[in-house]
């Protein structure tokens, strides 16, 4: 019987030892109120019969909320798949089990974090939201850190992701409508600009033509001038060296060059003037010459 009995003692002794991980706290319901405190890492020896120990888990944890909706400064509809890390105050695990119990994701992290989204998106209009995520990832980390600290729930800084961000089709296709009116928009203005450098293109080139044209009849009109004034003063420099006596010797030259004599002034006294006597070629001469 005493064998039996330390057996017994045995059986209930291994029932009432519990352990505590690193990384975890557990807490201690003695019929059926919880212990004011957290208990560390560590072996405890507890009454299986009046005594109940619930472990927490206080390392990092993940949640996932996925495509949850929210509006944007311009009244645009957003889809997010937001990732949250997270841990359990370790000196409050109690308080947290106490308050909420051990399904705080659903009674207090997701609709946190979807009012926290949702009070981010408010501040952004959708372009901005495209790009400047981290600026609504850091809104949103805020917003969603006050609401969960009285809950005993803390995220850090950088605890929040925002691993894909969509919006409404609804907005996709009237950005890809405005998008081909821009390419629309652009492509006249570039044929207008190539048309305008067209024209001016060819407006240079009828220019140059001109000037060319123009500059070419300067020059003829100045060698013209020069040729004139040339001339000009040649026969002004001849005129001035011509007198009656030398005009007389070239006619005389010229006469003789052709073949002819100079003619001769006879005075008759009983006609009572003068006449001319031109000398006449013989025909033997003349037709010498024609051979």
């Amino acid at each position: 019987m005493k064998n039996v009995w330390v057996l017994l003692v045995g059986i209930l002794g291994l029932a009432a030892c519990g352990q505590v991980d690193p990384g975890e706290r557990a807490t201690f319901v003695r019929w059926g109120t919880m212990d004011q405190r957290c208990y560390g890492q560590g072996l405890y020896w507890y009454n299986p019969i009046s005594t109940d120990m619930d472990i927490v888990d206080v390392q990092v944890q993940a949640f996932e909320a996925k495509d949850m909706g929210a509006a944007t400064k311009d009244l645009q509809e957003v889809h997010a798949t937001v990732v949250v890390n997270y841990t359990l105050d370790g000196d409050n695990c109690h308080k947290l089990l106490t308050e909420v119990g051990h399904d705080y994701r659903a009674k207090v992290l997701s609709p946190a974090l979807q009012d926290a989204l949702k009070a981010g998106t408010a501040h952004f209009a959708l372009d901005q939201i495209i790009t400047e995520r981290a600026k609504l990832r850091e809104e949103v980390t805020k917003a969603l850190q006050v609401r969960v600290a009285q809950f005993y729930i803390r995220v850090a800084d950088n605890g929040v992701n925002l691993t894909n961000l969509t919006v409404s089709k609804a907005y996709m296709a009237a950005v890809e409508a405005k998008q081909i009116e821009e390419q629309r928009a652009q492509q006249k203005a570039f044929i207008v600009v190539q048309a305008t450098r067209d024209a001016e293109a060819a407006r240079e080139k009828a220019k140059g033509e001109a000037d060319a044209v123009r500059e070419a009849a300067k020059g003829e009109a100045e060698a013209l001038r020069t040729k004139g004034s040339a001339q000009a003063e040649y026969n002004e420099k001849v005129s001035k060296s011509l007198s009656p006596i030398l005009i007389d010797q070239q006619r005389i030259a010229a006469w003789q060059a052709g073949g002819s004599q100079v003619p001769s002034v006879i005075a008759d006294s009983k006609a009572g003037g003068f006449f001319l006597q031109l000398p006449v070629k013989s025909p033997e001469k003349t037709a010498e010459k024609k051979e």
